[in-house]
């Protein structure tokens, strides 16, 4: 068996939390190392998951340098630089959504695997969740996408009094976390030719409402609505449709509902390893880490930083951002 690839994660936050148990359950993969600014988060996240190593730093864990890969978990506000910095040192880097604030951030990632051949993937989970994998085979199967409709709203309210957000982040709120289903726009659609967006601003300090009309290179029509004041959290959904069938997700994607003409309706659900863990952290778990031993940027599925690229200047269209 080769050695275990040596894993440092750079923050010991939610998302951590979520990510640690993927990794420590890979048999191929070790956990050496955990970094986070924060002293009490660092050693209350280092005990539970019994990681020996800590660094209150991103300079002092670069300087150690006893790792074959890193995974960047921290604010977007910082995400992109911290993820570049390996990159330019030809350190293997999963980078959780988004891949920055900002498409020029974006760009930049791009421009620096582009000059090393570092391997670079984004989490965007939603395309390994084992339920929607299941349910766009099914309906790919039945002919072309003519329709994609992605609601993409939730209760942004939160966001408004949370002392760790910084206001970059609570006004980009479409780019942090929306970017979960308005990414299955191409997911679905494939390659985006013509974006028509309107952008309205009704209960926060910053715009709260998106409607978008988007055509695709395959012809393809996708909709999208994105409102920051629905009653609930994460009120996302999708349709997709061929002149043959449609798929409908539920319950947050946990599972879909396949129908076709003149048969009975197909439901697919979450299974294997995303029943145990957070829905589609093992698959891009697993496809990062056989990455970093074959070298290579991630293939679909998985979001090479050029595609997360095209998807944050989806989202940029659709929200009519200016320039930071």
């Amino acid at each position: 068996m080769p050695d275990p690839i040596r894993v440092a994660v750079i923050g010991a936050g939610n998302i951590a939390q979520q990510h640690l148990p993927v990794l420590l359950a890979q048999p191929d993969a070790r956990v050496v190392a955990l970094c986070d600014a924060k002293p009490e988060h660092l050693q209350a996240t280092a005990q539970k998951f019994a990681i020996e190593r800590t660094f209150p730093s991103v300079d002092a864990l670069h300087g150690w340098g006893a790792y074959d890969a890193v995974y960047v978990l921290i604010s977007a506000v910082a995400s992109a630089a911290v993820a570049e910095r390996f990159v330019r040192h030809k350190v293997p880097t999963f980078l959780e959504k988004p891949p920055g604030l900002y498409v020029h951030e974006t760009e930049r990632l791009v421009r620096a695997v582009e000059q090393t051949g570092t391997t670079l993937q984004v989490g965007l989970n939603r395309r390994f969740y084992t339920s929607i994998q299941a349910g766009r085979a099914a309906i790919l199967a039945t002919g072309p996408v003519l329709t994609i409709n992605v609601d993409a709203s939730e209760d942004g309210a939160h966001i408004w009094t949370d002392p760790r957000l910084v206001l970059a982040s609570r006004k980009r709120r479409i780019f942090t976390n929306s970017i979960h289903p308005l990414d299955l726009l191409r997911y679905f659609g494939g390659d985006v030719r013509e974006v028509v967006s309107f952008v309205d601003r009704y209960v926060h300090p910053a715009p709260d409402c998106f409607t978008a009309w988007i055509k695709f290179q395959s012809g393809a029509t996708g909709r999208a609505a994105v409102d920051h004041f629905a009653t609930r959290g994460g009120n996302w959904g999708f349709q997709v449709r061929t002149a043959e069938a449609t798929l409908t997700s539920y319950d947050g994607y946990l599972r879909v509902v396949f129908e076709r003409r003149g048969k009975e309706p197909v439901e697919f659900g979450l299974t294997g390893d995303d029943l145990r863990f957070k829905p589609g952290f093992p698959g891009e778990t697993r496809a990062f880490l056989d990455l970093v031993r074959t070298g290579g940027q991630p293939r679909f599925p998985a979001v090479s930083i050029q595609d997360a690229l095209l998807t944050m200047r989806l989202i940029d269209s659709i929200a009519q951002s200016p320039a930071p």
